[in-house]
């Protein structure tokens, strides 16, 4: 469901002239879709294209059967009723009963819908140009592709294997440890017999450490040598020996991760289980096991035993985010050159996260735990929604939600302008085109064009 709250909405400028219009080219334009109009309406409506470019614009985009079904898909999301409700009261447009939608084809309602929507939004959000300026905005169809599985793997040495035409099968021999490519973006390690370890954990070998990384538009599975499994959002970084060895497992990551991790036991009595600790930063954390320190930026350390949560630290967002899903883990707050064996949450200077409970860290915070803030009742799924295939977004501005487009996508994104300050809440597939992404956004309200090729949003 698809739903926008558009407070302090104050520069409305139409008049009823303007409104007539309005309804009497949806109608026409309605009839011409259920085959009804005559040949003298049918005159009218094309006057009224030739005299309005932008509208023929609209009757391009309704009559191509191809983006109808992407629209289609778009309103299956959309709260319709809500729709109805705040187009009709904006623009006093005599729409059709409850009753009457109902038995009309899906198309059709989501065909008058659309041209309602991009109307009324024209003349009302568009229409606060200053006097003088007779500029319509014009909807653009702004066809990206989404991303998909796309990664590299920076071995020990420093070579990078690019994993998208990197064949299935073995990649890479790290160690005793073989990289192995699986099919639908998915990595794994795979230990030889013998983990070179001493009866007390103590390491008998040099660790080897590899680090997997995704573009903008890229994400990747991969299944770490305990057999924890980790999932890449776009822009992301996971750091992490080859093998674990003593009595702790140990890694670094930037950007978004989703974990699950297996529960194993510290050593042979299986009365102790070796933590699982995940070191998270918004800046580059590619040394940060290798070299014993933390990062320059101030970011947070997780330990866990058994358990699964997500994990948002991009460096364009304000606070690290923490999302536990299942199980227990403490967060500390990991200050800016911080040696690693330095930081103990076994002295109490850490907060307990429970299920459904989100860690929130400034990334400007001085490193001190107080500061690290405890959200009770988050929607999980809402949070890990990207590893399951969606873009969801709560009462969210556009700005964040330009963000996380940018990164699946690959675009740059700018701004003109005073951009109002709506919210908005929905969720749509990754797998779609940016095109139906920034229908959404146009339908409920907002405005976008494409310059030097970036995507520009616009009041």
């Amino acid at each position: 469901m698809v739903s926008i709250g558009m407070s302090g909405h104050t520069d409305t400028e139409m008049n009823l002239s303007e409104l007539d219009e309005v309804e009497h080219v949806t109608a026409l334009l309605l009839k011409q879709l259920r085959q009804e109009i005559t040949g003298d309406e049918l005159q009218d409506l094309n006057n009224r294209m030739i005299a309005h470019p932008s509208w023929k614009q609209i009757q391009d985009q309704i009559n191509n059967e191809k983006q109808l079904l992407a629209d289609l898909l778009v309103f299956n999301q959309v709260d319709t009723e809500g729709w109805w409700k705040k187009i009709s009261e904006q623009a006093n447009l005599h729409m059709p009963s409850r009753s009457l939608l109902k038995q009309w084809p899906t198309y059709l309602v989501a065909a008058l819908l659309l041209m309602a929507a991009l109307f009324t939004s024209w003349y009302f959000i568009a229409g606060k140009k200053q006097k003088g300026t007779h500029e319509k905005y014009i909807p653009v169809t702004i066809n990206v592709p989404p991303g998909g599985n796309r990664a590299s793997l920076t071995l020990s040495n420093g070579d990078v294997i690019n994993l998208d035409n990197a064949a299935n099968g073995t990649v890479a021999e790290e160690g005793n440890a073989k990289v192995i490519k699986l099919q639908n973006g998915e990595v794994e390690y795979q230990s030889a017999i013998g983990n070179r370890e001493s009866s007390n954990g103590t390491r008998l070998e040099k660790i080897n450490y590899n680090t997997l990384s995704t573009p903008r538009g890229g994400q990747y599975h991969l299944v770490l040598p305990d057999g924890s499994k980790v999932w890449l959002n776009a822009a992301s970084s996971i750091t992490y020996p080859t093998h674990f060895t003593g009595n702790e497992r140990h890694v670094a990551v930037t950007g978004e991760v989703y974990f699950e991790v297996n529960a194993l036991p510290a050593n042979s009595s299986g009365k102790e289980k070796k933590p699982f600790i995940v070191d998270v930063s918004a800046a580059s954390v590619g040394q940060r096991l290798a070299n014993g320190k933390a990062g320059t930026t101030v970011g947070g350390r997780i330990e866990v035993l058994g358990t699964i949560f997500n994990v948002n630290a991009y460096e364009d967002e304000n606070v690290i985010k923490t999302t536990l899903i299942k199980g227990k883990v403490k967060i500390a707050s990991l200050p800016a050159g911080t040696a690693v064996t330095s930081i103990s949450t076994a002295a109490g200077n850490y907060k307990l996260l429970l299920p459904g409970q989100q860690a929130q860290l400034p990334t400007t915070t001085s490193g001190r735990n107080d500061s690290i803030k405890i959200i009770d009742g988050i929607d999980t799924d809402m949070a890990v929604a990207w590893k399951n295939g969606l873009h969801s977004f709560k009462n969210a501005d556009i700005k964040s939600i330009m963000r996380m487009l940018a990164r699946w996508y690959d675009v740059e994104i700018v701004y003109e302008g005073n951009i109002p300050d709506y919210k908005f809440t929905g969720s749509i597939p990754r797998s779609e085109n940016m095109s139906s992404v920034l229908s959404m956004l146009q339908y409920a309200g907002m405005h976008f064009k494409l310059k030097d090729g970036k995507i520009v949003v616009i009041p």
